[in-house]
């Protein structure tokens, strides 16, 4: 099957931005706040192409011939992509969250269809059965707040609050003979009252307003935002990344994060199951967020691409769903590239190039994305490009 030029949808939250995707694509969207350009066949917004001069899903497209697309890797996913691909670009905060481990999606989405909870419910938690370990590469300089950090950097933290309620309702937390201190203190957090929770958020606003810090500035841009929300608070319990372009962070199961500002390529496992703790109107349930978390501190590291072969450059990842590349394209160097019969999704960032295969020449410009399929084995890339590949990886070896 020859390889499929795609047709995605684009998200329009509020908190998206109003000119990357659409320079990316080259459209006018009238000043609409572009957030995501999905790639992929989820329900939510599944991919089209043409395929005999007819438009037709990507979904339904798998659905007719799963094996010619997929490949083998259908034994292990079943009959559709195991990955959703996207751009993301967000020009104001997205909420504060963290996604379930694959029990827990399994266990929390027959749970919510056992109580006929309708998956667009306002307070619907799983909207589907798997989990979302994911990836976000850094386009453009790109803030984002991800995983607790050290317990006694977060108690030291609040320390310079100088706040009453922190020292009285929440330091305590910190005490020796504490276990999980860091669990304790944020379910307490997210319980503050109403009252409570205002204090000591003035408390953080008035530290912020005599200190210059990437934390301060965070403080200050999220209380403008969403004033009495617990997120405000998180530049000082969460690490603080900005990432330059290129850089990469993973998000793995329980991981708290928030992404801020910025534009970057998202991959993940093909689901959209959020649990939101915080810098949202959306539906917040504490308790089932405090049972997916992993509060256990582990020290976060940027990932940056690795030359795996001539022009092409892998993220690694533990994920078994996905795996990111950049094929760097440049003049008078043809880049090989063997998908090994699995299924890829490639997107044109900058510049020009000619996917070469078995079926004929096919041009791919910026913004411009394909389907690879399973069936089509090796191609080789010409041109001046910047093209990031969404796969699967190999079966790795224990």
């Amino acid at each position: 099957m020859m390889v499929l030029k795609l047709i995605n949808q684009v998200q329009n939250y509020s908190w998206g931005s109003t000119d990357y995707i659409p320079t990316l694509l080259g459209k006018d969207f009238n000043g609409a706040h572009c957030a995501e350009l999905w790639m992929g066949d989820h329900p939510r917004g599944t991919s089209s192409t043409i395929v005999d001069n007819r438009k037709i899903s990507l979904d339904q497209l798998v659905l007719k011939d799963p094996k010619l697309i997929l490949g083998n890797d259908i034994s292990r996913f079943g009959n559709h992509f195991s990955f959703l691909f996207k751009v993301l670009s967000a020009e104001s905060p997205l909420s504060i969250q963290a996604h379930p481990n694959k029990i827990q999606a399994e266990k929390g989405f027959l749970d919510e269809n056992t109580r006929n909870i309708p998956l667009n419910a306002f307070n619907r938690n799983y909207k589907d059965n798997n989990h979302k370990p994911e990836i976000i590469c850094a386009l453009t300089n790109f803030t984002a707040m991800c995983g607790f950090r050290r317990n006694d950097t977060i108690e030291a933290n609040f320390k310079k609050l100088d706040s009453l309620i922190f020292k009285y309702k929440l330091q305590n937390c910190f005490d020796n003979s504490v276990e999980n201190s860091t669990e304790v203190f944020f379910s307490n957090l997210m319980k503050l009252d109403k009252n409570d929770l205002g204090n000591l958020i003035a408390s953080a606003l008035e530290w912020a307003g005599n200190n210059k810090s990437v934390e301060a500035d965070l403080i200050k841009k999220f209380s403008v935002l969403y004033k009495n929300d617990p997120g405000v608070l998180a530049p000082l319990f969460l690490n603080v990344f900005i990432l330059k372009p290129g850089e990469a962070l993973f998000q793995g199961a329980g991981e708290l994060h928030a992404y801020v500002e910025g534009t970057g390529i998202e991959l993940m496992a093909n689901s959209d199951n959020v649990l939101r703790g915080g810098l949202t109107p959306k539906y917040i349930d504490v308790p089932e967020l405090l049972k997916v978390l992993n509060f256990k501190y582990t020290e976060k590291s940027i990932l940056n691409s690795k030359e795996i072969k001539p022009g092409i450059f892998e993220y690694e990842t533990i994920s078994r769903e996905f795996v990111l590349k950049t094929y760097c394209v440049e003049k008078d160097n043809i880049v090989e590239v063997d998908n090994k019969g699995s299924v890829e999704i490639i997107l044109g960032i900058k510049g020009n190039a000619v996917i070469s295969t078995k079926d004929g020449d096919f041009p791919i410009a910026k913004g411009e994305s394909f389907v690879i399929p399973a069936s089509n084995g090796s191609y080789t890339l010409s041109g001046i490009a910047e093209i990031y590949s969404a796969g699967i990886p190999g079966i790795k070896e224990v």
